[in-house]
């Protein structure tokens, strides 16, 4: 079945052409590889287009602030890419239950992201990869509804 996925989802990424990029087509670990680097960048961007302010907006009070939801985001990054990297990790949830200002966020964000990209660019294990491709896109749905309801433009439109 992950085989499948993997066939399917590479595929796809491969005859994708978003905003002018296009994925490399025969080779899986380079089109995950290209989804981690257009999806992390997006993240990356929205975290640095929302105000300072805004990062305690919650759209309801039952979800997470919005810097919550990036740091979030950068508990995953050190979960999956600590896992395809073949440390035993558990995981964590530091950065979403710690400070969530932007200021903290965004350099937490950073590290993690610069961490991720080491294990990308290495021989990191696949599937934990590719569960991170697939999380950060989960969530980056998130942070465009929050921006839209905050009267903000996402990166990626």
């Amino acid at each position: 079945m992950r085989l499948f996925f993997l066939a399917a989802w590479s595929a796809a990424l491969a005859g994708a052409e978003p905003l002018g990029a296009q994925a490399p087509s025969n080779d899986p670990a380079a089109a995950v590889r290209f989804g981690f680097n257009e999806v992390s960048g997006w993240v990356t961007k929205a975290a640095d287009l929302v105000p300072a302010d805004k990062y305690a907006y919650k759209p309801v009070g039952t979800v997470r602030s919005y810097g919550q939801l990036v740091a979030h985001v950068a508990d995953a990054y050190g979960y999956y890419c600590g896992q395809a990297a073949g440390r035993d990790m558990k995981w964590s949830d530091a950065n979403e239950k710690g400070k969530t200002d932007k200021a903290t966020v965004t350099t937490k964000l950073k590290q993690a992201l610069d961490a991720c990209n080491a294990v990308y660019a290495g021989a990191g294990k696949f599937p934990p990869l590719m569960a991170n491709v697939a999380h950060t896109n989960l969530h980056y749905g998130n942070i465009i509804t929050y921006m839209r309801m905050m009267g903000l433009v996402p990166p990626s439109s």
